[in-house]
C-alpha cells in the first residue's frame, strides 16, 4: 500500500463546503474499494476513480492511503457504539429483544460488508493502535450487558471479572460463527442459506439459552422455534 509520509496531515486543515463534500466522497469510495478489493490491494487511483475526482486531489484531503483507511474503518467499527440508540424501540425487561437488536446490527455488518469486516481484522493485526481501538470498541459493545449481570442474577454474587468473562465467552462463539459464514464462506455453513434475521435470531436464541438456562418466548421466534425441544 502506497504511503507518502512526508505529507502534512491535511485532514486537520479546515475545508470549504466543497472540500468537505469531496472528502466525504473519498471516504465513501474507500469503503466501496475496501469491500471489493481488500486492504492490501487498494490503491489511491482506485479510490479517486470510484469517487469521481482527480487523483491529484487526494493529498488535499488525506495524508496518505493508510490514514484514509484507518479513518474509514474506524468510523465503520464505531457506528454501533450507542446501546441506548440501538435499543430505543425495545420494551423494558425484554431481554431477548435487547440481545436480538445488538446481534442484528452485527450480522448486517457482516452480511453487507464481509470484505470490510475482513479488512478490520487484517488492519487490527498489523496496526497496534487500530487494534486497540477495535478491541476497546468491541468491549464497549458488550459492557451494557456486563454492567447489568450482577443485578440480573443477584444470587450469583458476580465478581466483576466473572461477568466480563461470561459475556465474552458467549459473544466469542457468535463472532467465530459470523467469521466462518460471511468472511471464510464455509461451504457447510453456507448451505443453510440463512437470512440476516434468521442468523440474528439463531445467535440470540443460543445466547439467551446459555445466559438464562431457558428457551425464549416462542412467539418471538421463527427459525429457532423448534429448539425448545432441546430443553427436554
Amino acid at each position: 500500500m502506497a504511503k507518502i509520509s512526508a505529507q502534512e496531515d491535511v485532514a486537520a486543515k479546515p475545508l470549504s463546503p466543497r472540500g468537505e463534500k469531496a472528502r466525504a466522497k473519498l471516504l465513501r469510495a474507500a469503503l466501496v474499494v475496501l469491500e471489493r478489493d481488500g486492504y492490501h490491494r487498494m490503491r489511491i487511483a482506485d479510490v479517486t476513480r470510484e469517487a469521481g475526482v482527480a487523483q491529484g486531489l487526494f493529498y488535499h484531503y488525506f495524508k496518505d492511503l493508510k490514514s484514509l483507511t484507518v479513518e474509514v474503518l474506524t468510523d465503520f467499527a464505531r457506528a454501533s457504539e450507542d446501546a441506548r440508540e440501538i435499543e430505543k424501540d425495545v420494551a423494558a425487561g425484554d431481554w431477548f429483544s435487547r440481545i436480538y437488536v445488538h446481534n442484528l446490527l452485527v450480522v448486517r455488518s457482516y452480511a453487507q460488508r464481509p470484505g470490510v469486516m475482513r479488512c478490520l481484522l487484517q488492519l487490527a493485526d498489523e496496526d497496534a493502535e487500530f487494534g486497540k481501538m477495535l478491541r476497546d470498541t468491541y468491549r464497549q459493545q458488550l459492557l451494557w450487558l456486563v454492567d447489568v449481570m450482577p443485578r440480573l442474577f443477584p444470587h450469583v454474587t458476580f465478581e466483576p471479572h466473572q461477568a466480563m468473562m461470561v459475556v465474552y465467552s458467549l459473544a466469542g462463539i457468535g463472532e467465530g460463527l459470523l467469521r466462518e459464514y460471511f468472511i471464510n464462506e464455509s461451504d457447510s455453513l453456507r448451505m443453510a442459506g440463512l437470512s440476516v434475521e434468521q442468523f440474528a435470531e439463531l445467535l440470540t436464541t443460543m445466547f439467551y439459552r446459555a445466559l438464562f438456562l431457558q428457551h425464549p418466548d416462542q412467539a418471538k421466534l421463527d427459525y429457532t422455534r423448534n429448539l425448545v425441544n432441546m430443553t427436554k
